[in-house]
């Protein structure tokens, strides 16, 4: 485990978020609880557009075509895609074309607020992502044409994508290095609930209409953020706003009972010992003037794709499986959970880099073992893709948090946005793959996720790192865990040596 030599003037801000206070609790409360209404805009298509039935002319034989006056087998849902805006037989290409549309809206979402909340502020992105995802969500209900309903779905993926990102990287930053771990894996937790509640929506909402605007209203109430919680005070001192990060810390330990003493004098002690180097805001592609920042950003943008790609592919298969589409979704959520609370633990007591590459290579093994299990062994197959899944979603969850620790706070969201793009290109490529033979799509999963595992071994470890707040701070990470030395007769921020 490498040493580091560290200079004695620290982050201030995560010197002061040491403890878990009153006002953590509720921040993390209200932006965690604004995940599950968010994330039911991802996984909205499944009820949107479900498998449905149609005879023609009386004809007992179910989905033939051509037909012109189709009579749909409304005894599951009463109103769907197919049924409002007729689509069937040679038209059939709008429900995937629309869904493709929405996922265009989370890339432009995720990569948009990405920079613009890295130049404006988290909190003041996420509300208006909010508020557009809240919009266009109710907007969808009274759509006239299948045309303007697609138009309008890549507006609702726009805002879930930008909200998904900020919320993420608010939460962070309002963490010391010893919660972060935690609260990374707690952050996910309501992507499962809201997994697991979604068909219970769709159950009570069988018309399309309505169970859109079940799942978009909710969405408005957590508009209030903006007078109930604060912006990243490490966001607005990095960015030099001393006098609003100051403001915010008194704030909060008002409301915690402990005031904040000499904040002032930390922060601008700490900004006044920054490196000149430190002192520049770099921007997103001043990345690609540094070597290791690229192999960071390259090797990540692998792994992104990797995971969006093997995720969202193996819940497909599982999809696949007969039975009710109200239970089947609901189990595939509930099965996504033991990997989120072991992550809870794991992240305390593993590497970043470690734990990312076991991860992500058990996630190619299992989807191997799948291909080579008989197909008259169903059960089993489908039991070793859900452990697949897990693993997957797990990667998940580690990349979320790594992706965050390797990159300074000016460009922290920019990249975080980027890699979520790459992410949902890898989430598009899935359906793509899925058409391959059986034995074929599971052999693409499972190697290019044996070949990921490859590339984790370029990226440093960040465990026990504070977030980096300038380019200096990235040049110390290494690729051995890093263990803080206070260094007392260092009076300067100079780049920190390694203690052999």
């Amino acid at each position: 485990m490498a040493k580091i030599k560290h200079p004695k003037f620290h982050n201030p801000i995560e010197k002061q978020f040491n403890e878990i206070t009153r006002y953590h609790y509720f921040l993390f409360l209200l932006i965690f609880s604004s995940k599950i209404p968010i994330f039911w805009h991802v996984l909205n298509l499944i009820f949107l557009s479900p498998p449905i039935d149609f005879t023609c002319n009386g004809n007992v034989s179910k989905n033939l075509c051509p037909c012109r006056e189709p009579l749909w087998d409304r005894s599951v849902f009463q109103e769907t895609m197919q049924t409002k805006f007729g689509i069937h037989c040679e038209n059939s290409w709008w429900i995937s074309f629309s869904h493709s549309m929405n996922f265009v809206g989370l890339l432009i979402g995720a990569l948009v607020f990405g920079f613009l909340s890295d130049r404006f502020g988290r909190l003041s992105m996420f509300n208006i992502s909010c508020l557009i995802l809240a919009v266009s969500g109710c907007l969808l209900s009274f759509m006239p044409t299948i045309a303007v309903f697609s138009l309008i779905r890549s507006l609702e993926g726009i805002g879930c994508g930008g909200a998904i990102i900020t919320a993420f990287v608010l939460c962070i930053e309002y963490c010391n290095l010893t919660h972060r771990e935690v609260i990374t894996a707690l952050f996910h937790i309501p992507s499962n609930v809201s997994h697991i509640t979604l068909p219970g929506i769709s159950y009570l909402f069988r018309d399309f209409d309505d169970f859109q605007l079940a799942i978009s209203i909710p969405v408005l109430f957590f508009l209030c953020s903006w007078w109930l919680v604060m912006e990243s005070p490490k966001w607005l001192m990095d960015n030099y706003k001393v006098d609003r990060a100051v403001a915010v810390m008194e704030k909060i330990g008002k409301i915690n009972g402990r005031p904040c003493e000499n904040v002032r004098e930390e922060i601008e002690q700490y900004l006044s010992h920054r490196s000149d180097t430190a002192k520049t805001q770099i921007k997103f592609w001043h990345i690609f003037k540094h070597k290791q920042l690229t192999i960071n950003l390259g090797c990540m943008s692998v792994v992104y794709f990797l995971c969006g790609m093997g995720y969202y592919g193996v819940s497909q298969y599982i999809g696949k499986m007969s039975g009710n589409i109200h239970i089947n979704v609901a189990i595939s959520g509930m099965l996504l959970l033991p990997g989120t609370l072991s992550s809870i633990f794991l992240l305390h007591w593993l590497n970043r880099r470690t734990f990312l590459m076991i991860t992500i290579f058990f996630s190619g093994f299992f989807m191997i073992l799948v291909v080579c299990v008989p197909l008259k062994l169903p059960i089993l197959r489908v039991i070793l893709a859900c452990i697949c899944n897990c693993f997957f979603f797990t990667s998940f969850i580690i990349v979320f948090l790594y992706g965050v620790e390797l990159f300074p706070t000016s460009i922290r969201n920019s990249v975080l946005g980027f890699l979520s793009v790459l992410s949902r290109i890898g989430q598009i490529s899935a359906p793509l793959i899925n058409l391959l033979p059986e034995t074929a799509s599971g052999l693409v999963f499972g190697v290019l996720a044996l070949i990921g595992t490859v590339l984790c071994y370029f990226l440093p470890e960040t465990k026990d790192s504070e977030l980096p707040s300038s380019l200096d701070d990235t040049k110390i990470l290494t690729r051995r865990r890093i263990h803080l030395v206070e260094d007392d007769s260092s009076t300067t921020n100079v780049p920190l040596s390694i203690i052999d």
